[in-house]
This record gives C-alpha cells, sequence and structure tokens, in this order.
C-alpha cells in the first residue's frame, strides 16, 4: 500500500540543488510533496537543500526553497517538499495537472 499523500508522476528531466551538498541531478518522479532524483552527489538522510526543477516548457526553474533527504540508494534519492512560495506551488500545480491530463 502506497502511503503518499499525493499522487507521484513519471517525469525525466534536470533539477539543480544547493544547501548541505550542491550539484546537479534527474528529476524521475514527481508530486506535490516531493520527487525522487537522481545524481552523483553523496547526499544523506537528512540533508536540507533547495531544489530548482526544470521542468519543460518553462522560463524559469520551479523553486523549493526547502526540501530534506529521506532517504538515498546509491545514486537514488528521496525528496520531501517542506517548503515553497505560493507562486511556486501553483506552478508545480499546473505543471502536475497537465501531466494528469496528458495521462488520463
Amino acid at each position: 500500500m502506497d502511503k503518499r499523500e499525493h499522487e507521484r508522476y513519471i517525469v525525466e528531466f534536470p533539477a539543480r540543488f544547493v544547501g548541505d551538498c550542491e550539484g546537479t541531478a534527474i528529476v524521475y518522479n514527481l508530486g506535490m510533496g516531493g520527487c525522487k532524483i537522481v545524481t552523483d552527489r553523496p547526499l544523506t538522510i537528512g540533508d536540507t537543500v533547495a531544489l530548482y526543477l526544470n521542468v519543460p516548457r518553462q522560463m524559469f526553474a520551479i523553486t523549493i526553497r526547502m526540501a530534506i533527504v529521506r532517504w538515498t540508494l546509491k545514486y537514488e534519492v528521496g525528496i520531501e517538499f517542506l517548503g515553497m512560495e505560493e507562486l511556486e506551488r501553483e506552478r508545480l500545480t499546473q505543471y502536475l495537472q497537465g501531466l494528469a491530463a496528458a495521462a488520463a
């Protein structure tokens, strides 16, 4: 049983993160509450980062100003979103609604 609060969508686009560790990543699944990234940077559980999602067809990255690493598995990292500005939340919501509509 999946205990996630938010629907997750399979995606593939680049991202950048800064904070306890800094680097680039590829986002492989995404929801309102978090995402899975793949990176060669050594993130550890409990690290906090700001995350910049370079979603397709957007001029500017969607900014998650505070996120925390919840799990790691070699190069895969589970990120939970803790805080984002209202405008960024709306942009992420619109992007995910587009994915949901495309999948329907």
